[in-house]
Order: structure tokens, then C-alpha cells, then sequence
């Protein structure tokens, strides 16, 4: 099956019951006018790419004879203006913990599925553990059959650009030449296939140095000694190299502004407080006289604390995991010890430290530690979040991992050593 026959198969509706004829009096006037049947429909791409900021031009450039403009409503969502008055929005969701969740259940589905070919499935489950970007697509279709296969074709244009793969909300995963990849039936129109990544998304060619390898090494010794599965031939994204550590300062301040965020997301979370909004603001007073918080914010983290989301409480869980990124930020300053991957920070520890000190003090209080000693902790996390993937997707369970701890930590480490170059906290990628 191709995906043009799931977008026929999609339009298709029941044909209208036969109506008497009308009188000659009746048939005097002309019959009104019926607008085309439309509704809505829904499409995900998924695509292993580091540098998202070039998706909204893609489909500008995908969409051109379609597009009468495009509107950017933030670095993630984009809504283009079709000149036949309809809209198709673009929402991108790269690399976050709630992303992943949604690669990790697809691949779950897809580990179920009744393919014969057992070499073909086991490629297609690594395909998806490289997902690390969903681009979401909401738009109209109608009765037009040239109007639709023209905004499919704009689709699968985009999709090869970002070598993407197109989900169907039927679960038909699409190679973007429009060939069936799977399905949860066990159908592929691939006999052979090779997991693919825009060439972004690659490791790069340096080659690592002796220390590199010793940490590997050192790292799958302990993956041993755990009982961890692990991939020899995953190589370490974090070469010593090509990696530059946040200064002390630098540390601070992303620590206070991610602490911050994890605060709000307790306090109106956790329904204790009968006015949370009250709440929050003592406690950001606080941290603003304290640490000068406001300014530290990137502006993900700024349009959450300006604009708390009370009814998305997904929104909340999410930032309340970051207090595991605290956690790494206060052992690189030497000022806490790492529990066991398996094992949850305590709040009120990192509290007792953020709240008995001002920026000052505990810049003063305390001592960034060494780069080779945070190469050590990331390599290792990296290979625990591989770890935590592949058991995700093969529906197994890792009494000695907890997955969003390990994710959280990787997400931390890979700011804390600016790895692939990237230093924005919004953007940072934990690819494995």
C-alpha cells in the first residue's frame, strides 16, 4: 500500500440516499449550491535530525505553488496560509522527554507486529530508536482529488528533505517515497531495508583519542558488571575534543533558572496550595533577590514561568523531572553525590542547598569539576539511555535504570559539555 491509497481510502463516505423527484414548479429553481465535504486529517513525520530550525523553510519551499503565506507562532509552530483559505499547521517536537515517550510507544506497537521477515523488522525497531524529531501536520481535506494529491505530494517533498518517515493515524509508517515501511498487520513493501538519518544527525569522522576509548571501555566494564545491555559499536557522542565545558558561573546560573521551573511545577502540581500562582511568586521573589533568577531563563523556560499551562499537568510532570538536571548541575559544582541511576534525586536536598545560599556563596561555595570527569559520567548515561531505549521497545524491564532519571541526566550532561556544539538549553539533543 502506498500512502495516496490510505488518504482514498480516508475520503471515502457513504454516498447520499436517492430523493424523489421534485415538481415541475420545484425544478423551476435552481438547486443550491453545496460546498465540497471536508474534514479534518492529521499526519506525522518522523525524522533523526539535530537541526530542526530548517523544517518551517523546508515546507515553505515544499508548499511554494500552495502557500499564499506563512506564519511563524514560535521557534516550533508554523501555520500556512493555503490559497484556497485553508490552513495546515506545523508543530515540531524535537528531542524532549515527552517526544521520546511517543517514539518509544510507536516502537512498541511496531515490536508486536506479525512481520515474517525477522532481519527487516529488527532494522525498521533501529530506524525508529533514531527518531529524535516528530514534525505533527493538521489540515483539510475535501472531495478535490488534485487538491489532495497535490498537498501529499508537497508532504512527501518535505519528508525527503528531512529525510523523514510519515505515521498514519491508521499506524502505517511511510518511507517518504510513499512505499509502506510497516504496519501492525505485518505488511512492508521493502524486502531489504537500512536505517537512514540526515547526514546532521551522523557522528562526525574525527576519530577519538586514546582517552575516548578508555572511557568506552571503562563504561561497557561497568555495564558488564550491572547486567545492562549495551552496543559495543555505539560510538561516544561526546568526543574530548570537540567538547567545551560550561564555566562555573555558566553552571550556576542554568542550575537556579532550571531549579526554578521545577518549583513552579511542584507547587502547582502537587495541589497543597490553595493559591499556587500566590505561591510561586513568594518563592520567585525570593530567588530573584537571592539569585537574579529572572535573567537566566531561555525562552522556553520564560514562557512557562510567565504563562503557567494550570491545564496541561503533562506540562508540569515534565518540568518537575528536571529537578534530576539540578541534581547533575550540584554534583559538577562538587556540592552533591549522584544516587544510583535507578533511584530518584530527593527535592529537599537540592532545596537545602539552593535556599541556604545567594549566588555569591555558592559560587563561592563551590568547585566545577573536571572535564574528564564529566566526559566519564556522560559517556556512561549515554550508554544507560540506549539502555533504557532499547528496553522500552522490546517491552523489557531494567530493575537498575530508571528511564527518565537516565534522560534527564543525559539531557544535563550533554549541556554541561556543549556537545555536538550545541550550548542552548531549549535545543539540546540525547541521541544514541
Amino acid at each position: 500500500m502506498k500512502l495516496f491509497d490510505w488518504i482514498k481510502k480516508k475520503k471515502q463516505t457513504p454516498q447520499p440516499v436517492p430523493q424523489p423527484m421534485p415538481s415541475s414548479a420545484a425544478q423551476a429553481e435552481p438547486a443550491p449550491a453545496q460546498k465540497p465535504k471536508q474534514h479534518d486529517a492529521a499526519i506525522r513525520l518522523y525524522a533523526c535530525r539535530r537541526d530542526i530550525s530548517v523544517i518551517g523553510p523546508i515546507f515553505e519551499k515544499a508548499f511554494a505553488e500552495q502557500l499564499q503565506k506563512l506564519d511563524a507562532l514560535n521557534s516550533n509552530t508554523f501555520v500556512m496560509t493555503l490559497k484556497d483559505g485553508t490552513f495546515l499547521q506545523i508543530h515540531i517536537t524535537s528531542n524532549t522527554q515527552r517526544g521520546m515517550a511517543q517514539i518509544y510507544h510507536i516502537a512498541g506497537l511496531f515490536s508486536n507486529s506479525p512481520l515474517k521477515n525477522a532481519e527487516l523488522k529488527e532494522k525498521i525497531l533501529q530506524q525508529i530508536k533514531l527518531f529524535n524529531c516528530i514534525v505533527k501536520l493538521k489540515f483539510v481535506l475535501n472531495d478535490d482529488e488534485k487538491r489532495t494529491n497535490a498537498i501529499m505530494q508537497s508532504i512527501y517533498t518535505a519528508a525527503k528533505a528531512i529525510t523523514a518517515f510519515v505515521l498514519t493515524p491508521s499506524m502505517e509508517l511511510f518511507h517518504y517515497d510513499g512505499r509502506l515501511l510497516i504496519d501492525t498487520e505485518g505488511n512492508s513493501a521493502f524486502e531489504t531495508f537500512s536505517p537512514i538519518a540526515a547526514s546532521d544527525f551522523l557522528y562526525n569522522n574525527k576519530q577519538p583519542s586514546p582517552s575516548d576509548i578508555a572511557r568506552k571501555e571503562k563504561s561497557i566494564a561497568v555495564l558488564k558488571q550491572k547486567k545492562i545491555p549495551y552496543l559495543e559499536n555505539l560510538p561516544s557522542a561526546a568526543l574530548e575534543s570537540d567538547t567545551t565545558l560550561h564555566t562555573k558561573e555558566e553552571v550556576v546560573k542554568r542550575l537556579i533558572a532550571t531549579y526554578a521551573t521545577c518549583v513552579q511545577a511542584e507547587i502547582y502540581a502537587s495541589g497543597d496550595y490553595p493559591n499556587p500562582q500566590e505561591k510561586m511568586e513568594e518563592q520567585m521573589a525570593i530567588l530573584e533577590e537571592k539569585y537574579h533568577v529572572s535573567q537566566y531563563f531561555s525562552p522556553e523556560e520564560k514562557q512557562y514561568i510567565d504563562h503557567p499551562p494550570i491545564k496541561e499537568f503533562e506540562l508540569f510532570q515534565r518540568y518537575g523531572w528536571r529537578y534530576e538536571c539540578c541534581a547533575v548541575f550540584l554534583w559538577a559544582l562538587s556540592l552533591l553525590e549522584l544516587k544510583e541511576p535507578n533511584q530518584i534525586c530527593e527535592a529537599l536536598e537540592l532545596g537545602n542547598i539552593i535556599w541556604n545560599h545567594n549566588f555569591e556563596s555558592l559560587l563561592e561555595a563551590s568547585t566545577l569539576r573536571s572535564k574528564a570527569e564529566i566526559l566519564d559520567l556522560q559517556d556512561i548515561t549515554l550508554r544507560y539511555n540506549w539502555a533504557c531505549v532499547d528496553a522500552r521497545i522490546h517491552h523489557k524491564t531494567l530493575d537498575t535504570l530508571d528511564f527518565s532519571v537516565v534522560y534527564e541526566r543525559h539531557y544535563a550532561l550533554n549541556w554541561l559539555l556543549k556537545v555536538d556544539g550545541i550550548d542552548h538549553w531549549d535545543h539540546i539533543v540525547t541521541n544514541t
